[in-house]
Order: C-alpha cells, then structure tokens, then sequence
C-alpha cells in the first residue's frame, strides 16, 4: 500500500536519466535532432494558504526537451500531495518551490504556473486540426512497436497534420495502460495513411515513457520517411491526476497548446 505524505517532501521526486533511451535511439544529447518541450498538467494539486485555508489550482510544468532527466509521474503525484496540509505565504512562494525542486530534478530550468478555474474555463477544449486516421477501414493485427509499417505513399511533395485518437502504450513502471491523441505534421514525399496508424497501433504493448515514445515516434518517421520537416505531439490522458504532452520539432515553433476532449 503506497503511503500519501501531506507535508512538503521534496524527496519524493524521482528523475530517469533520458540518455539511456537515446542511446538506442542513435540521439545523442550534444547533437538532438529535434527541439522539444514536455508539458505536465496537474488537475488535483492544492496547499493551505498562511491562514491554514486550502487553496486549489491546476499546476502546469513546461519541461524542455533538452533536458538530461525525466520526471517520473508516480514520484510526481506524491510529490504534490506533500503540498496539501503544507502552509505557503503565498501563491508565488508555492510556483518558486515548485520551479526550484523541478528544476533540479531535470537538471534544466522548469517553468511553473498555477491555473485558477477561470484560466481553465477559458481556455475550454480544443481539437487537433488536420485529417484523421481513426476512419480507415483497415485490418489491424500487430500491436508491439513495429517501425517497418511506416512507407512512403509516393514521392508527391505534400504537407500534411495527420492524428489518431487511438494510440494505447503501456507504463514501464506499472504497465498500466497510457492513453494519447498523436499529432504528425510534416512536409516532404507523402506518407502512407494506412502504414502510419498500423505503426501507431503498433505501440498498444510497448512499454515506455510518454516523452520517450514522442522521440521514438519522431525517429522512427524520420529513419522511413524522411520527411524535410516533421513535428510529433503526444497528449496523454490523465493518470493520478496528471497528463503528460510531449512535443517534438524541427527548428519550426511548437504546435499550438490544446487541451483535447479527454484532458
């Protein structure tokens, strides 16, 4: 039975090394083939103000890609629920300990902002713009990582935002399913539609880390494809109150943050 600390623990966090994944990637961190930033919503974070009454707000954390550590999202959660009978002066003294442990547990600066129900309110839900996968009328058999699904449609120079709201993987701590929308936009010879949603579905039994299957993703497409230009977006759905969006580009600016119908 995991045990729920409610007083502030920095301890709790834990970080993974993102190196090892991209060494068998062939990335390596002086030369990343992509820009990136790994964006964390926290739905159920809360502290008591100095006067001991709770306080509430959706936590977002912006992770660059180049950072030389991952967070681990189970350490995450318990980390913020030390927060929750611990007292802050206020509301900026809660974003600086949170950018401040972060920030030392990616080894890189994290940025921090504290939504208040307005903020979300306003932003609503949103929807990926493009074409979607999810209609094919296609047979579909293999559901471990399989690259070699991904083909060229024909040597058509074509610009495309292609996503699937079907892409399962599996945690590699608890191997409990993780659920995301992918977004693929690229310019060069056109890509296979059917190639590429078997290839996503592929993941179903793949075992990794939300950030480390954006990069693989974008890797994989670029090692088939390759494409002059290519952008890859992961947005999981919650766990523990927790959804992980990882981005991955070339040197064009990152896709537009939405939040999606499952967030």
């Amino acid at each position: 039975m995991t045990e729920y600390v409610t007083t502030y623990t920095p301890s709790l966090l834990e970080s993974i090394p993102r190196r090892n994944q991209r060494q068998t990637l062939g990335i390596t961190e002086d030369a990343l083939p992509f820009k990136g930033l790994d964006i964390w919503n926290a739905y159920e974070f809360t502290w008591l103000n100095s006067r001991g009454k709770p306080e509430v707000a959706v936590a977002q954390f912006q992770v660059p890609g180049k950072s030389s550590h991952l967070i681990e999202s189970k350490s995450l959660k318990l980390y913020l629920g030390s927060y929750s009978n611990t007292s802050f002066g206020h509301r900026n003294e809660v974003i600086q300990t949170l950018e401040a442990d972060l920030t030392l547990a990616a080894q890189a600066p994290v940025s921090v902002s504290l939504l208040n129900p307005e903020n979300m309110q306003h932003e609503g839900i949103g929807q990926f713009t493009g074409t979607s996968l999810d209609n094919l009328d296609i047979d579909i058999s293999e559901y471990y990582w399989n690259p070699d699904f991904l083909e060229l449609e024909s040597s058509t120079i074509v610009r495309e935002n292609l996503y699937t709201h079907l892409f399962k993987s599996l945690c590699p701590v608890s191997g409990h399913p993780d659920f995301a929308s992918v977004l693929i936009q690229y310019n060069g010879n056109s890509i296979s539609h059917e190639g590429l949603l078997r290839y996503l579905v592929s993941y179903r039994e793949h075992a990794e880390f939300a950030e480390q299957v954006a990069e693989r993703i974008f890797v994989d497409i670029m090692n088939r494809c390759a494409p002059e230009r290519l952008a890859v977006s992961a947005r999981y759905t919650r766990r523990g109150g927790i959804d992980i969006n990882a981005h991955r580009t070339h040197e064009e600016p990152l896709p537009p943050e939405v939040r999606l119908w499952r967030q």
